[in-house]
């Protein structure tokens, strides 16, 4: 367990590091103050947008792949693999991100794209950089979560 939470941290860093340049998007933080409605708009927009930008790369096989793994739920299951995956990732990078930032509150933020890049790096799915600009005008439609 250790050595698979050292390698999450790893991946998350390198994607971090990666894509550090890129446009700025939605942080985890954010992400998780808005509706469920709203967060579910935005993970499909990444995942449409993870396919359009493998289409427009000549890699329709990874497209197809990606659609397959964000759609695909086998019986006995209530969600798709990649959503699984996903939200297993999410929860990581939002530790990691807390812990990081506790330690230097400069450290870049996590975003949900991290998330998404770090799950399909995980099923041999690479996206091009032109993957970060996706969400770049998602606009939340609902009120933010209330606060408990």
């Amino acid at each position: 367990m250790n050595v698979m939470k050292h390698f999450l941290v790893a991946l998350f860093l390198s994607v971090a590091m990666l894509f550090s340049n890129t446009t700025q998007a939605m942080e985890i933080r954010q992400f998780d103050k808005m509706a469920v409605e709203d967060q579910a708009d935005y993970i499909t927009l990444l995942v449409e947008g993870a396919q359009k930008v493998l289409i427009e790369e000549g890699k329709k096989d990874l497209a197809a792949k990606v659609h397959k793994l964000f759609t695909e739920i086998h019986p006995g299951d209530t969600i798709s693999l990649g959503m699984e995956e996903f939200e297993t990732n999410l929860a990581q990078a939002r530790l990691f991100d807390a812990e990081r930032h506790a330690k230097d509150h400069d450290a870049r933020r996590l975003e949900v794209k991290d998330a998404i890049i770090v799950t399909l790096k995980r099923n041999d799915i690479v996206l091009p950089k032109s993957f970060m600009t996706v969400g770049k005008n998602f606009k939340p439609k609902h009120p933010p979560k209330e606060k408990k």
